[in-house]
């Protein structure tokens, strides 16, 4: 009962006190109206987040009947080109969970290392990340997971010593989901909004997160041979008992839509200019007839694969989440939070480097970074129109609000699914000032290791 006077109470002062800031810096009703309903969005979301979309639902009606949204507006907001993506990659990925592509991937590239404990943990680690890139990080974290924990069994590892290891499985799978765009919704809402392609996150970012991933993984070593895991003698695969997924003649199609939409996704740049489509034209429809493919081989599973394979539920808030977001822009909010933010930097490109990327890294580790990077993108956008030079801005957004996913348990979905999974399954639970206490540091570290060599390859990015 005292708890859930408490949410309501801070909810009703978060609400409050934007209410009253706006009044304070003199902003006109229509804006105050769009701050106060993100804001009442954004703090239910927070602290009831079990219910987000009711929250949602009820502030884009309430934007809606106070006009300060229109139903043109609204559906442009909504950001359908980034939703149809999330549909089609989820159907993609999960046509290929079910036909258990991913098990033997993994299998292949772990099977050199059984014998090699410490080098075999190193490995999971580091294709954490890599499967964070090539899937999402909440399908990388699950398998991975999994595989972790059949491992740490079959060396002995006792249940109270597992945490550890997840630990670092999700800080190096945050790390990795910056690398491509399907690695993160935040990496695909950057992708459409600022035009960048498949190989400019291939150029720029992937680099970095393989290197901060290796540095994570150095890291959790020393940490994880306290449990004593690198002692245990194994001669191969079959002593960890690790099942393995044979290539069948059943594994051909989804190999062939693996690397058919895998192609799609790294040259869809290169397809668009030989075809003269628009931006971003191939980004979208690539994994739209990957997804086409897929349902056509599930056939009379299609249906299915589409129901249980696609977050309905999370897709319908981030079509709400932008709109409201969206009306911020339309109301001219943003605009004056881009004004604010170039008086602060004064046209240097480091500070405003500096500037986005901790805020977006802050707001991440204490909310969801979709929630975080769709507050701060029409803030980018403001700051383009006004001349400043954007692009290496748009890089620290996305890496601050993946790598700074990792301060808290909260900070991504990769976390909040990864504590589900171990408290469920009777591994303990995680304490916030434990998780902070690690990934707060982990966080800074790799934070500002991207942001030195970002800002040392500025001279070489496209004006």
């Amino acid at each position: 009962m005292l708890r859930d006077f408490a949410k309501v109470l801070g909810y009703l002062l978060i609400v409050a006190s934007s209410v009253m800031l706006c009044t304070v810096v003199g902003l006109e009703f229509r804006q105050i109206i769009s701050v106060t309903v993100f804001t009442s969005f954004i703090a239910g979301s927070l602290f009831y987040w079990p219910f987000r979309n009711a929250f949602a639902l009820a502030g884009v009606a309430l934007l809606l009947g106070l006009r300060v949204l229109d139903v043109e507006h609204l559906i442009e907001f909504a950001n359908l080109d980034i939703i149809l993506f999330l549909v089609g990659m989820m159907i993609v990925v999960g046509y290929l969970e079910e036909k258990r592509f991913f098990d033997w991937l993994i299998g292949v590239l772990t099977k050199p290392f059984c014998s090699r404990p410490t080098a075999l943990i190193a490995i999971l680690l580091m294709l954490a990340a890599v499967m964070a890139a090539l899937v999402d990080e909440v399908t990388s974290i699950l398998f991975m997971m999994a595989i972790m924990l059949r491992v740490l069994k079959a060396f002995g590892v006792d249940k109270s010593k597992v945490l550890p290891f997840i630990i670092f499985l999700v800080f190096t799978t945050n790390i990795g989901s910056s690398a491509l765009p399907v690695g993160n919704p935040i990496g695909v809402m950057v992708a459409f909004r600022a035009g960048l392609t498949t190989l400019d996150f291939v150029r720029w970012v992937s680099p970095l997160a393989v290197i901060n991933a290796a540095v994570v993984t150095l890291i959790s070593l020393p940490y994880l041979k306290k449990t004593g895991f690198s002692k245990v003698k194994v001669a191969s695969c079959a002593d960890l008992r690790i099942e393995e997924v044979k290539f069948t003649r059943g594994m051909l199609l989804p190999l062939m839509v693996f690397i058919a939409v895998l192609c799609g996704l790294i040259m869809h740049h290169n397809i668009e200019k030989a075809l003269h489509l628009p931006k971003s034209t191939m980004l979208l429809a690539t994994p739209l007839l990957g997804a086409g493919a897929a349902l056509f081989i599930h056939r009379r599973r299609a249906r299915e694969l589409v129901e249980k394979k696609v977050d309905w539920w999370t897709l319908l808030y981030f079509i709400l989440l932008f709109s409201s977001v969206g009306t911020l822009k339309y109301t001219g909010v943003t605009d004056l939070i881009a004004q604010g933010v170039l008086r602060i930097i004064g046209g240097n490109v480091f500070y405003a480097m500096l500037l986005i990327g901790g805020i977006s890294g802050i707001l991440t580790a204490f909310m969801d970074n979709v929630l975080a990077i769709a507050t701060m993108i029409p803030v980018v956008q403001s700051m383009a129109e006004a001349g400043v030079y954007v692009y290496p801005i748009w890089w620290i957004m996305l890496i601050g609000g993946t790598y700074c996913g990792n301060a808290t348990v909260i900070g991504s979905t990769a976390n909040i699914v990864a504590a589900g999974f171990v408290e469920k399954r009777g591994y303990g639970s995680f304490s916030m000032l434990k998780w902070i206490l690690l990934g707060t540091p982990i966080s800074i570290v790799t934070f500002l290791l991207a942001l030195a060599m970002l800002y040392l390859q500025i001279p070489a990015m496209p004006r």
